[in-house]
This record gives C-alpha cells, sequence and structure tokens, in this order.
C-alpha cells in the first residue's frame, strides 16, 4: 500500500530538544515559591553548591520527602557573609532549617530538575534557631542540668587539667603558655576535638566522654577567634547534656563577651576566652598557695607565742619531773635489792626441799621393789583382758554380728535403714550380704 501525499510526518525530537523544552515548560508553568526544609546535605563543587532539603515529622529521624536543589557558589558565600553580621549570626549548613525561595530549573545535560535557589528568608531560620534554642533550654532546665556540673566540687588546687580544643589551633598555644608560664607543676591532658563546621558535636562529646575517665580536676572546653557563625555548634544539645553530667567540672572559653551558647549555660563557669581559662586556673592555684602561706605564718606566730608563754613552766616542770625520776628511781633500787634477796632465800628452801623429798623417795624404793611390781603386773593382766574382751572377732566368735550399710557406715539401729536398702551382715567367718525386706520391733527392747 502506498502512502498519500498528505501522509503526516512523525515529529522525532533529540534528547537535548526534549530536555530543553521540558526546561521552558517548567520555567513557563512553575512558578517561583518559598520552600521550608531541613538541609540534610550541602557538597560545595566549583561553581555549584548541591543542597538536599528534606521534610521531617514531629519525632520521626526518617525523611517524610526530600528535595535536591543548587545555588551559584558565589551567592552561597555572599549570604554567608552576609549572615555572619546578624545580631545573632549564621550560616548555611547541614542540620539548619531553612526556607529557600526556588526557581524551577532542569539540567538538560543530565535530564535532572534541578530546582535554584534564589533567595533565603533569614529571618525564618533565626526565629527556627531561637525556639529550638528555648527548647533545648527548656528541657535541659527541667531535667536538672542546668546546675548539675555547676554542683560538683572544684579544687583550691586544679593541676591536673583536661584540655578540649585543636592541637595545631591558637587557642591551644594560648591555654598551654599561660599554664606552663604559670610556675605551678600542670599536668595538662589534651583530648582534640573540632571546633567548627559540623564535625564539632560528635567530636567534642567524644573528648569530654574520654577525659571524663581519666582522675582530673577540671576540664576546659575552649576555642580562639574564629567566626561567629561557628559558636552555634555549641548550642547543640549533645554537648550541653555530655557537659551537664561529666564528673569533673568543665570550665568554657567559646566565645567573645556578648556571645553565651548553651554550652557556657550548663557550664561549671564560663570565661570568655582559652587565655581567661588558663589565667582562671592560674589565679586558683595563686589563692591557694597564699592561703597556706598566710595559715603558716599565722601557726608560726601562735607556735613562738605560746613558747614564750609556757617556756617558764615548761623548765619548771622539767625540774620536777627530773626530781621525780630521780625519787623513783632510788626507790626502785632499794625495792628491787629486796626482791633479789627473797628470790635468794625461796630459791635455797625449794632446793632443800627437793633434796629432802628424794632421800625419802630413795628410801622408799629401796624398801619395796618387788611390792610396787606385783601390784604393776596384775593392773597390766587385767587391763589385757579388758582390751581382748572388747576386740571384734570374740564378739563374733560368741554368735554377735556386725550389719553394715551399702556405704560401709556401721547400722546400729533399725530405724538408720528402709525397706529395699543393701545391707552387709559380718559374721565370724565370713560376711552375708541382703536386702531390707521389712522393719520389725525388737521384743526384747523394754516398753516405757
Amino acid at each position: 500500500m502506498s502512502e498519500g501525499p498528505e501522509t503526516a510526518v512523525k515529529k522525532t525530537f533529540t534528547v537535548t530538544n526534549y530536555n530543553r523544552s521540558v526546561e521552558r515548560f517548567l520555567k513557563a508553568q512553575v512558578p517561583q515559591v518559598w520552600v521550608e526544609g531541613v538541609i540534610t546535605q550541602l557538597q560545595v563543587r566549583g561553581k555549584v553548591v548541591y543542597m538536599t532539603l528534606a521534610e521531617f515529622e514531629e519525632g520521626d529521624t526518617k525523611p517524610k520527602a526530600v528535595l535536591d536543589v543548587i545555588l551559584w557558589s558565589r551567592q552561597f558565600e555572599e549570604y554567608n557573609q552576609r549572615f555572619a553580621h546578624l545580631p545573632t549570626p549564621l550560616e548555611l549548613r547541614p542540620e539548619l532549617k531553612v526556607s529557600f525561595q526556588l526557581e524551577a530549573n532542569f539540567y538538560v545535560p543530565t535530564g535532572r530538575f534541578q530546582p535554584r535557589v534564589i533567595d533565603v528568608d533569614e529571618a525564618f531560620t533565626l526565629g527556627e534557631l531561637s525556639i529550638t534554642r528555648q527548647k533545648i533550654l527548656e528541657r535541659l532546665l527541667k531535667e536538672g542540668l542546668i546546675e548539675r556540673n555547676k554542683k560538683l566540687f572544684l579544687s583550691d588546687v586544679p593541676l591536673r587539667v583536661g584540655l578540649i580544643t585543636s592541637p595545631e589551633s591558637a587557642a591551644f598555644k594560648d591555654f598551654t603558655t599561660v599554664l606552663l608560664q604559670s610556675g605551678f607543676s600542670f599536668d595538662i591532658v589534651v583530648a582534640s576535638a573540632r571546633m567548627q563546621g559540623v564535625a564539632t558535636e560528635e567530636t567534642v562529646v567524644q573528648a569530654l566522654e574520654i577525659l571524663a575517665r581519666q582522675s582530673l580536676d577540671v576540664i576546659c572546653l575552649v576555642r580562639g577567634g574564629g567566626s561567629k557563625t561557628d559558636l552555634v555548634f555549641f548550642d547543640s544539645e549533645k554537648i550541653c547534656r555530655a557537659i551537664a553530667i561529666c564528673p569533673v567540672p568543665v570550665l568554657t572559653g567559646i566565645g567573645h563577651e556578648i556571645d553565651r551558647s548553651l554550652a557556657d549555660v550548663v557550664s561549671y563557669m564560663d570565661l570568655i576566652t582559652p587565655t581567661d581559662c588558663a589565667k582562671f586556673l592560674e589565679e586558683r592555684l595563686e589563692d591557694a598557695l597564699s592561703s597556706l602561706r598566710h595559715r603558716a605564718a599565722t601557726l608560726r606566730e601562735t607556735w613562738d607565742l605560746v613558747y614564750q608563754e609556757s617556756g617558764y613552766d615548761a623548765i619548771r616542770a622539767a625540774e620536777t619531773l627530773r626530781s621525780a625520776w630521780q625519787s623513783r628511781s632510788r626507790n626502785e633500787a632499794a625495792r628491787q635489792t629486796e626482791m633479789r634477796k627473797g628470790i635468794a632465800a625461796g630459791v635455797r628452801r625449794f632446793f632443800q626441799g627437793q633434796r629432802e623429798r628424794i632421800s625419802l623417795n630413795f628410801k622408799g624404793l629401796s624398801r619395796g621393789p618387788f611390792k610396787i611390781s606385783r601390784l604393776e603386773i596384775q593392773a597390766l593382766d587385767l587391763k589385757e583382758r579388758l582390751v581382748q574382751s572388747a576386740d571384734p572377732a570374740v564378739l563374733l566368735r560368741k554368735g554377735f554380728a556386725l550389719v553394715f550399710a551399702a556405704d560401709g557406715k556401721s547400722i546400729r539401729n533399725a530405724a538408720e535403714l528402709n525397706e529395699g536398702d543393701e545391707i552387709r551382715t559380718r559374721l565370724h567367718d565370713g560376711d552375708v550380704l541382703s536386702r531390707v525386706q521389712s522393719k520389725e520391733k525388737n521384743p526384747w527392747q523394754p516398753k516405757n
């Protein structure tokens, strides 16, 4: 069948043309709108910043819906510079709740729908941050965590110091320089942590857990200069809880004078800078040393006064003691002389009596040895007959028998056996094995 001249020609698009058509359609049909969500991912790649917005339901950590959006890197930097000068500084980062004005955008090369951020409502984010901060503060207050670390005992001599900061930072250098030049023997245990960025929460909490297991007097959480936006990471509820439940007093030096994070609120004491933290410890040691010196001087003065007032009494007491000792010594010497005489006389009387007794015994033995020997022989003969009469073999020959249980235990009473027990009966010429069938009362047993 041939095609006629009026047959319609089928229109075919290339992938690029099709994607461009979709792009034009979306831009024409989808208006610019404001979209609220939580930034869950943020990556800067060259000239483009890729972000993922997510919607969450209350109490659920799994996103209800997600949307990938883009932002030019230049705009990203401009927004952050502008937000840094707000009364409450902030920066675009993961876990931040935001409101973006989006423009529909379809990326032609990959055929991907990628809305583009054209504006950010910082007032919305500031409000959310304020609400979040207030909720965290209320939870901590309700659970009694605001004052918990403040109630711990801080030693007057805090020489064992835990330090949480970045070891390469100016804060580390400022803090350690003050302590090492103080003249006191501070022992500093360092736990490294990030002081800015999304890793701040995890590393600070981990550092607190590590130092809490050490034998420390105090823990100092410090950071140096930097953007005010970095302070928002110290409003973290996890960091606040870790500080509150730490068994060691925690000092903070993580902001400027006008800034106070929630970590400062729950700490034992918040100071302005790392140097202030170190100077606080140095001054505490100086106060303790000064107090110790004052007490030593007071004790020395009191001792001198007491010694002066009691010196005469002590000398007189010493003379009295010496005189008493000499008198006692003379009396003891006389008493010991009398005791020696008495002991010598007693010894002589004892030996004299012994000589007389031995002499009498000798005379008695010389007169009657035969009588004594005869009595002894009769007594021995009687004992031998008693022993022989108690021999079990003699009893067995007379018709008696011995009864043993299966475990070899001697049976004396019928009450010790039960029906079915195996017993061994020993006669004079051998043993008989048997089993108990029944028990009967002894007819010869006298009645009560």
